[in-house]
Parts: C-alpha cells; structure tokens; sequence
C-alpha cells in the first residue's frame, strides 16, 4: 500500500526507510513539527546541535527515550497527539529519528544561514568553558607558539575527530575529515586569537582614549603623546599625582620628567600658537618665581627683619632702663671698695703687660675725680663696671678679658651690697645684651665656614639660651632673636642671588643636611622641610624653563640647518655615546630613539596645529586635575577582554565543523 506521504519532499527519505506505513504521517501536528519555520523549536534545536560530540548525540538520545516511552505513553494521549506506532523498539527508534532529521533538514534548507549560525553559536557556548578550564590544551600555557599551536592543534583534532565520529555513527571517512578540520583550526587558534586580541586591544584603547580625550578637552593624538611620554618617564596615574603634588600648586606636566620636557622643547622650537603657549606660560611663571619664594619665606620663617634696626631696638630698650636704675640708686648706701682696691693692687704688682695696664686703668677709676682718695659712692663702682663691659667688647687677649671679668665681678658683688634693687635692673639689662648678641649669631648659622655652629652646637645654645639669668623671670629671647638674625640672612642671600636659584639654594640649603637641621631648630622640622620643598620646586621650575628653551633653540638650529642642506646629525654625539654599551646600551638606544620619534613627529608638518595647541595647553597648562583622570581612564588595562581568546578559538573550531556536517 502506498505511503501517504510518498510525494512529501521533506519526509519522503525518512518514510522510504520505514518498514511498515505510518498512518500518523498527516497528522497535523506531525506536519508542523517537520516545518522549516523559524520557530523556537527549531532554534533551539539548532543551537543545541552544534554543541560538539554532545550535540551529535542529542538526537539520537531523544529518539531512544521517545523509543523506549512510547508503548507507556502513547496509548494514554489523545489521538490528535504525535505517536509512534512502530511495534519494536528499532522501529520505533527508526520513526523518532525520521522525524527529528525531517525537522533538521527541513530548516537548514529553509534557513541555511541562520542554522549554521545558530549551530556555531550552540559550539561556541559549548567549547568556551572547556577551553577557560583548561586554557593549556588549547594553546595558552608556556612555550613557543609553535609547540603552543601543536598541543592546540592536537587537542582540536580529537575534538573534531570525536564529533564527527558520533555524527556519521563511526563512519571513518567522516571521523578522519573531522579531524583534519579540527587539526587546523585547533592549530591556528593560538596565533589567530593573539592577532585579534591585539587587535581587539587596539580598539578598547582607541575608544577610551578618544573618550577621555573629549573629556579632558585634548585632542585623542595630543593625549595619546602625552600618555607615551608619562610612561617613558616612569610615572603611571598613580605616581603622577603625588609628583604634582610635591611640586606644588605652580607645578606643570613639563616640569615631571625628560620625555615630557622633550616635548615641550618640540613645541616651543615649533613656530605657532603651541610655541607662544608653552613660551608665555613658562615665561610667566618664571617671572613669578621671586615672589613665590618670598611668600614661602615668610610663610615658614616669618616677616623679614633688618638686624641693625632690630639691634637699634635693643639699645633704646637698654638705655630705656635708666629710670630703673635710678630708682635702685635712691635706696642706695656708700661702701667701702678698700678690699675690692686692694685686690687690684695685688694683681697690678702680680701681672705684667697689658693684663697689668688695664687693671691700672680700672683702679683709677675707683677714685674720687682728679685725686687718689677711694670712693665710696655707689655710682661710681657702677660706671667702672659699665667702663670694664666696654673693655671686654673689644678686647681679645685672654689674660686681659680674664683680669678684667674678676674685677668687674667684684664690682659687682659690691654694687650688690650697696644697692640692692640693683640686680632687677641688671636681670633686664642682661637679657637685652644677650638678645643683641643672638642677633648676630643667628646671622652666623647658615655660614659654611669655621664661625659656623653644628648643628648640635646650635640646639644646645638655643637650649641654654632659653633659660632665664639672674632674677630674670621668664624664658628669655634669646631663640627668637635666634631665628631673627637667620631669617635677616635668609633674606640677605635672596636679594643678592635673585636671579640665580641654583645659588640661592646651595646658600640656604648648604651641601649636606646641616642647614636643614639648624633651621629646623630655630624654626621647627615642618618648617624647614617646606621651604626646602620650595626652593627645590623652584629650581624644578627653573630647569625646566631652561631646559626647554635650550631644547628649542638646538632644535630649531637643526631644522634650519637641515632645510639650508647641512648634515643632519651626522656626527658622534652626546646621544651616540650614551648609547653604547651593549645590551643595556640598546635599550637605552631604542628608549632615547622613540623619545625623538615623538619630538619629531611633534615638530613635523604632518602634525595638526590643533594637536600641537593642545599637547602645549596640556604640558603647561592648570588642568591637572582632568589631564590625570584623563591618563588613569587611557591607562588602565591594555590587554584584550578574557574572553576574546577562548572566544576566538571557539569560533575557529566550530566554523570548521559546522562546514563538515
């Protein structure tokens, strides 16, 4: 009897194997489930098939499950329900697989792309854990590429190999074509995926540069320089805000490394806007820098002073305590000097030389006026010990100074007796003295000579300093006037090396740590540190003003030279010589030659001026804060997505055998 469905193209090669007729062939549902259309079914059915070796056998499975449930199944649905009516299990399975092979070929036949596509897609979903979880056996462990593509090109032959093996039930002829397809994509996967993740890499970089560029107002090629150069200066988005911070708020982006000073030559030597840019700003901020340091200066050491107005002071202050010393003199009382006379006369027939003139000059003055009768008029001991403390200012002989210091302070223990408030007076006299003298030493801190205290020497004169005299009540200010006279120094090398900040700093900062450390005791350690943070910014900013300039200036020596016909660099030079030595030697070569591919690039006319303008606005400009942000977003990571090499292999091992089946 004939079949009903002898002239259906689509299920006629299933019904020809059938052993006996099959009356559920026009059934409805049978029908649509046998339909090309882009159905869901369809889709997934698709997709679940390309899987490789599991997907091979799906259908064979769901036949033998239909198979092996249909005599439970099928007697309990209604008769509008698809069934097998095979009577064994062969039939049964035969009719279940007829059906689901009707279905395959009805849809790729309909939909050839779609279904092929859709099959990759289910082999890639399929292939991508396995090649994450063992990333080796395709290619991504240690060795060369070309064992790294033999160990992948292995683990895709057998893939392949198995694949089709459970597709074409062992055929040998399918199961070898597999295998070779699998051999050659597998083995191409390494190679290919690096390819296409450089690729992929390139791409992600692009758009995030060209993303942060707009958002930092740059143009992309502008940043794209600007980033170069950071990294060849070994500073990434984490290290380059710290360095600008240390520098301070006047701090530019040419000021933090070779390379970008490089550019920033490049750009100056360049006639154009970017060279009156870079030109002005570093131009004005030089012109600042005066006044900056003068700022800083009085910030963290205090407003300048002027050592004699101050020691002016001092003396008016003295000779303010008159009254003091008049009214210590109303409660006055005479006293014998007999014993403190006869003292000096011994000595007088003791020493010889000048010891001994001046004690004879000191002795005389112990008489009443114009006679050799003793006084015993306290005023009169008071102005010899005021004449003997004018002595001792300018007198240097040792034998001298200490005859004269045993008189005056026998004197003075009299003059103690005689007239007791005197010692009030003296504590505030004293302590003035002692003042106008630590004026003049402060001045002395930052010599480099012998008169020069160390540093330990120093701290402990301000410490003995500090501690009041006699009836003195109080710290004294001895430390203030300290720190005064070096401030007055301070200031003093300042106005006389303006010009010259190398000069001014080894003045102020001294060869070694000893100036550090001195000013650090007169003015405190954070102090001290910051005004040596700015002069070394300043001279910061001053390299870099020079260092640009003379740049620029070779530079455009050079390209005059080159456009006149002159050599271009024909010579053994500074760079030449830095390049030799060896290994090290060529990676010093090739890092100093790329630095100059950019310098030249950056001076060529091929260069846009808007690039030029905008590399010039970024190295001097005040933006930092969006040039950062803008380098972290471009500098973050390089690599491609994880998942493009698994990805790409996937797809090289399945586009292959998806061509096989």
């Amino acid at each position: 009897m004939a079949n009903p469905w002898d002239n259906d193209p689509i299920v006629k090669p299933a019904a020809a194997t059938a052993a006996t007729a099959a009356p559920w062939a026009n059934d409805p549902i049978v029908a649509n489930s046998q339909s090309g259309n882009l159905s869901t079914d369809n889709a997934v059915r698709a997709v679940a098939t390309g899987v490789p070796i599991i997907g091979g056998a799906l259908n064979r499975i769901d036949a033998a499950t239909n198979a092996m449930l249909a005599p439970i199944i099928d007697p309990l649905l209604p008769d509008s329900f698809q069934k097998l009516p095979g009577k064994t299990w062969d039939e049964r399975y035969q009719q279940a697989m007829d059906i689901q092979q009707g279905k395959d070929q009805a849809f790729h036949e309909e939909h050839p792309y779609v279904d092929t596509g859709l099959q990759v897609t289910g082999g890639v979903a399929g292939t991508i854990p396995a090649i994450m979880a063992a990333p080796a056996a395709f290619g991504a462990g240690g060795g060369g590429l070309l064992l790294r593509s033999g160990i992948a090109g292995a683990t895709g032959a057998g893939i392949g190999a198995t694949d089709s093996a459970v597709r074409s039930d062992g055929d040998l002829r399918d199961t070898a074509i597999g295998g070779g397809v699998g051999l050659v994509t597998g083995a191409a996967g390494p190679t290919v995926g690096r390819l296409v993740g450089k690729g992929v890499s390139a791409l992600v970089t692009a758009l995030r540069t060209r993303a942060a560029a707009q958002a930092a107002g740059m143009e992309p090629q502008a940043l794209t320089y600007l980033g170069r150069a950071i990294t060849d200066d070994g500073l990434n988005s984490s290290t380059l805000p710290q360095r600008l911070a240390d520098l301070g708020p006047d701090a530019m982006l040419a000021d933090v490394g070779p390379n970008l000073q490089k550019q920033a030559g490049a750009l100056a030597a360049t006639p154009g806007r970017a060279q009156e840019i870079v030109r002005s700003a570093l131009a004005d901020r030089q012109a600042g820098a005066n006044q900056r340091l003068a700022a800083a200066i009085d910030e963290n050491l205090g407003p300048n002073v002027v050592p004699s107005e101050v020691q002016a002071g001092i003396s008016e202050n003295q000779q303010a305590l008159s009254p003091t010393y008049r009214e210590a003199f109303n409660s006055a009382r005479p006293y014998d000097v007999q014993p403190i006379a006869d003292a000096i006369d011994t000595d007088i027939t003791r020493l010889r030389g000048r010891a001994q003139g001046a004690l004879r000059q000191v002795r005389g003055m112990l008489n009443v006026a114009d006679s050799n009768v003793l006084s015993s008029d306290p005023n009169v001991m008071f102005q010899t010990r005021q004449a003997i403390d004018g002595m001792l200012s300018t007198e240097t002989d040792p034998k001298v100074i200490s005859a004269l210091v045993e008189t005056r302070q026998m004197l003075d223990d009299g003059l103690t007796r005689a007239v007791p408030r005197i010692k009030e007076a003296d504590a505030s006299y004293a302590e003035l003295a002692r003042q106008n003298e630590a004026v003049g030493r402060g001045q002395q801190v930052l010599d480099s000579g012998r008169t020069a205290p160390r540093p330990s020497e120093l701290a402990q004169e301000v410490q003995q300093g500090a501690q009041p005299q006699g009836m003195q009540i109080g710290p004294s200010a001895v430390p203030f006037r300290l720190s005064q006279g070096a401030r007055a120094e301070i200031d003093r090398i300042v106005g006389t090396n303006s010009n010259d900040i190398n000069a001014m700093n080894k003045l102020i900062k001294g060869e070694g740590d000893w100036n550090r450390d001195r000013l650090a005791t007169l003015f405190g350690q954070e102090k001290a540190d910051r005004l040596f943070q700015v002069l070394e910014n300043e001279r910061a900013f001053a390299d870099t003003a020079n260092t640009v300039t003379r740049n620029s200036e070779t530079a455009a020596r050079q390209a005059a030279q080159t456009e006149l016909g002159g050599a271009e660099g024909s010579g053994f030079g500074t760079k030449e010589a830095f390049k030799a030595g060896g290994v090290k030697g060529i990676l010093r070569s090739y890092a100093v030659d790329k630095a100059d591919g950019i310098v030249k690039a950056l001076m060529s006319q091929d260069t846009g001026n808007s690039t030029r303008e905008s590399l010039a606005r970024a190295l001097v400009g005040n933006e930092r804060d969006k040039l950062v942000q803008a380098l972290a977003q471009v500098g973050g990571n390089r690599q491609a997505p994880a998942l493009v090499d698994p990805l790409v292999k996937s797809l090289l091992l399945n586009a292959g055998a998806a061509r096989t089946r």
